[in-house]
């Protein structure tokens, strides 16, 4: 009997209704040792459909087979309301077409032959991803040199969503734990942390909060470590942005994506990946490939960064569905072959949840027969997740829903001959709404896959062929939670010998400073927990013969999760892509992975095993005490690394203060200086020596060079000889001198030290002047368009600036949205961003997401921002609206001290996320200049 006659049998059978969910779990031993009558009649149709396949169809996944005959139409979505149903496993282009992953040698010309379109192909695993029509897979199937053809395997990044409300993905039971978390996320983005997402040592326009947290500038200035010498390799979907990141200086000009290797237009997480690196270790030089085109294209990538662009660290954030939980497969294959040719190896841990913290989305044992009852007519029998209970409740919906179980297999070569079945029941486990039923005879994946979208209170049944062998099951909802859940939720090339899983710490714990070790730094409630078994090598060899089960005690047990990094950090990127801040376990491994590169700059002759080691055992030690399966050894921290890796204590020279010999530089004076300096390093300084140079017209060093003592780690020294110089009549009042002392020394580390700062000629003013008062109509700010709008400001003025002020005015004040009296009209202001721009280039932000980004207050009145203000805008809070008063701004003012105030200012202000809008309606800026008298 054909599959489109067993088709319409199966249809009359199955009565699928997609149906309400939110009841309590059907799971006790008394009512869940047999399937109902309804539900074993609808799964026997299935399994005789499958039985009844002809030889082509048993290369083609069930999935395909089952949407190219509409079996379960009723329940998967369609364009016009895909929110409410399950969506497919396969995606689909405009022409109809699904994406597959054909497993042999197959030609473009035989693909095009049937109506398709080739994707890509690897001759070194035997694979093509092709569009094709799902009406001619058949067709397609019958040629001889296709072994298999099945949904386009799925790639996902671990990038972990925020929104209004909540700072990670919507996961948990632990209500409390929830809340402290995004409080603790609250507070910090509500303090004042310029210093941390302005330009740094390593210019740019935004540094991650890791580079504090994990001790990176800790390890600048103690062990000279910047990460040069060294190439960070990074895969993700897409180097989108990169341009512009480059352009702003949060990249390197030199910069490499894998010719051809760019990934998917409109993605990005690649550059945000990339941003981080640089930002941690900003000598390092960087090298993309998209790992989107297909596990073999991943693999192929993974290699291509080490052995053609001789990266010294690979981080990664993907993972593909398929990749088996129970063996070193063809990307944990790569990893090994990188590692052993002397890459480091990072990947995050992923976002599936974990045990402790009753987020996990993973059930994980050996199979047991539910008992008697449980057995179908058919012989098949229904597995156990408990105690007799024949089906595990979807707590929070998600997808795909993957079963997984230990056999080995190559995606070019399957052998699976134990065949398992994978179906969705719904709540009353009554009822087949999906069902993946692959046949595994030697020649197929030990998997069943089924789509994405599946809602919460449905349930999971697994049942097993007559003639199959118990093995190790795991069964996993992405994105989503099982009512009954194990450890073991990280797997794949994560898990690789050689390689470190990263797991992933909210920034918000590190309060705006480094991180601290103990139990009360938690992981985030996403992040992936270990151990995991591998039962296989990457040949399909078991490491123990005949143990393939949890039981029978076989197999290796990988301590997984290897070590912790931050996520909630900012880029450059827009906030609507889902990547500034940027959360998830992918935004963890590039900080640990820019750890590794700066031990490698260091100690270049490290081995891998010595850098994991040194990671590791250099790590802050958070949740339980020692190794444990949700952090690994901890959180990075890159000093303690450094350390154990025996790299060398260096120098690091700062000026540490300034002394001048007059009140005020005036025109037509001399004056001398001394400049003590700090040796925050840990290795002494010697021979020290300064040399201080002006590039100010009008200004002459008269005294340019002293010689210092010998520098201490942790000391001071002052210069012996103080510095001198005379400013001409000429230079007018209010002039900005610019000074560089340049410092040379001997000792490790020992390079050239640039320390300029500056001097005004005059005494400021006090009086402050109205400059500036806006007088145009209301200017909409756009909504949720990170692009905003420009205000340009005219100022006109005779010197230069000594203080600024600005204000948001308004007549009436009121929190009321839609007000048209207040200065600035706006729902949820934790949406807004304001800049100032001076016309010599200087940018200042006045406010970014005052209060936080769940600050739902709504407008700025007679808000005044003035750097001598004892409480930041930042801090504000939700019942402070309209927020009068005087504030600090977000970024000191102080940073046009010097400039004209003549010229075309610009205020920019921006909306990050779509919803809430208003307009700036009233602002005025005060300045006052200096004084020579």
């Amino acid at each position: 009997m054909s599959v489109k006659k067993l088709s319409l049998v199966i249809a009359a059978t199955l009565i699928t209704p997609l149906v309400a969910c939110g009841s309590e779990p059907n799971s006790t031993p008394d009512d869940s040792v047999a399937l109902p009558d309804s539900a074993q009649a609808q799964i026997e149709a299935l399994l005789a459909e499958k039985t009844a396949r002809t030889p082509v169809q048993r290369k083609i996944a069930s999935a395909l087979l089952y949407e190219a005959h509409g079996t379960f139409a009723a329940n998967i979505g369609t364009a016009k309301d895909p929110s409410k149903r399950i969506q497919p496993l396969a995606a689909h282009d405009a022409k109809g077409r699904v994406l597959v992953d054909i497993a042999g040698d197959v030609t473009r010309a035989k693909v095009e032959a049937v109506g398709g379109a080739m994707v890509g192909a690897s001759a070194l695993h035997h694979a093509t991803r092709a569009w094709v029509d799902p009406s001619r897979l058949e067709e397609l199937a019958g040629d001889a040199s296709v072994i298999a053809i099945r949904p386009a395997f799925a790639a996902k990044t671990q990038r972990a969503m925020s929104h209004k409300g909540a700072t990670q993905i919507e996961v948990g039971n632990d209500a409390a734990r929830v809340a402290a978390m995004q409080e603790a996320q609250r507070k910090w983005l509500a303090a004042p942390h310029s210093d941390l997402l302005t330009p740094g040592a390593n210019g740019g326009s935004v540094i991650s909060a890791g580079v504090v947290a994990h001790g990176a500038d800790l390890a600048r200035k103690q062990y000279a470590a910047d990460g040069t010498g060294v190439t960070v390799g990074v895969l993700s979907d897409s180097d989108d942005g990169k341009e512009a990141a480059i352009a702003s200086g949060d990249l390197p000009a030199d910069t490499i994506t894998v010719p051809g290797q760019d990934g998917r237009p409109g993605a990005g997480e690649g550059t945000a990946m990339m941003e981080i690196v640089h930002d941690m270790a900003p000598g390092a030089k960087l090298a993309f490939a998209t790992a989107f085109n297909g596990p073999d294209s991943m693999a192929d990538n993974i290699r291509a960064l080490r052995f053609t662009y001789h990266a010294d660290v690979i981080v990664d954030d993907v993972i593909y569905y398929e990749e088996n939980p129970y063996q070193d497969d063809i990307i944990a294959a790569a990893v090994d072959d990188v590692v052993a040719d002397g890459a480091v190896y990072v990947s995050s841990a992923g976002n599936e949840g974990n045990y402790d913290d009753g987020t996990s989305g993973t059930w994980e044992g050996d199979f047991k027969a539910a008992g008697a009852l449980a057995t179908l007519p058919s012989g098949y029998t229904v597995h156990s997740f408990g105690d007799k209970v024949i089906s595990d409740r979807i707590e929070v919906g998600g997808g795909p829903l993957v079963l997984q179980w230990s056999d080995p297999s190559s995606l070019d070569a399957p052998m699976s001959s134990n065949d398992y079945d994978l179906f969705v029941l719904d709540e009353d486990l009554r009822n087949v709404l999906v069902a993946s039923t692959d046949l595994q005879d030697g020649a197929g994946l030990p998997a069943e896959y089924l789509g994405y979208n599946i809602p919460a209170g449905l349930r999971v049944v697994v049942a097993k062929h007559p003639n199959a062998e118990p093995r190790a099951l795991r069964a996993t909802i992405y994105n989503g939670e099982l009512g009954l859940s194990t450890e073991g939720a990280t797997f794949g090339h994560n898990s690789a010998n050689g390689a470190l899983g990263a797991a992933a710490v909210n920034v918000a714990e590190a309060n705006g400073a480094a991180f601290v070790a103990g139990p009360t730094t938690p992981i985030e409630l996403y992040s992936s927990d270990g151990p995991r078994r591998v039962f296989y090598d990457r040949n399909g060899n078991a490491f123990n013969t005949n143990k393939v089960t949890f039981a029978s005690g076989g197999g290796q047990t990988r301590n997984k999760p290897d070590i912790a990094g931050a996520d909630g950090v900012a880029t450059t990127l827009p906030s609507t892509t889902g990547l500034n801040p940027f959360f998830g376990t992918s935004a963890a491994a590039p900080h640990v992975g820019a750890v590794a590169a700066l031990v490698k700059s260091v100690v270049p002759g490290a081995t891998p095993d010595q850098i994991k080691t040194a990671l590791t055992s250099g790590a802050l030690d958070i949740e339980a005490a020692g190794r444990d399966r949700d952090a690994g050894a901890g959180l990075a921290w890159a000093p303690g690394a450094l350390k154990k890796a025996g790299a060398p204590a260096a120098v690091f020279l700062e000026e540490n203060s300034l002394t001048l010999s007059t009140d005020a530089v005036l025109p037509g004076t001399s004056a001398t200086l001394r400049v003590q300096l700090i040796n925050n390093g840990l290795a002494k300084a010697t021979a020290v020596s300064g040399t201080l140079s002006s590039s100010t017209p009008g200004v002459t060093i008269t005294t340019a060079t002293s010689t210092y003592p010998n520098v201490a780690a942790g000391a001071t020294a002052t210069d012996p000889t103080a510095y001198a110089f005379t400013v001409a009549s000429t230079v007018p009042c209010g002039t900005k001198i610019d000074f560089t002392l340049t410092v040379n020394f001997t000792g490790v580390g020992a390079h050239p030290t640039t320390l300029p700062f500056s001097l005004q000629v005059g005494r400021p003013d006090t009086t402050l002047t109205n400059v500036f008062t806006y007088a145009g109509p209301p200017a909409a700010i756009p909504d949720g368009d990170p692009t905003g709008i420009d205000i340009p400001v005219t100022l006109t003025g005779t010197g230069p600036i000594s203080r600024l002020v600005f204000s948001i005015d308004g007549t009436a004040c009121s929190a009321d949205a839609g007000s048209t009296t207040v200065g600035l009209d706006h729902t949820w202001v934790g949406d807004l961003s304001l800049t100032l721009s001076s016309p010599a280039g200087t940018s200042v932000s006045l406010l970014n997401a005052a209060g936080g980004p769940n600050n739902s207050g709504n407008n700025f009145c007679q808000t005044v921002l003035d750097d001598s203000a004892s409480t930041s805008i930042e801090a504000v809070t939700v019942d402070q609206a309209p927020f009068t008063g005087t504030f600090r701004p977000n970024s000191p003012l102080a940073a046009f001290a010097g400039q004209p105030a003549s010229g075309t200012w610009n205020l920019h202000a921006a909306d990050s996320t779509f919803i809430d809008s208003g307009s700036v309606r009233a602002f005025s800026i005060y300045a006052s200049g200096f004084t020579c008298e």
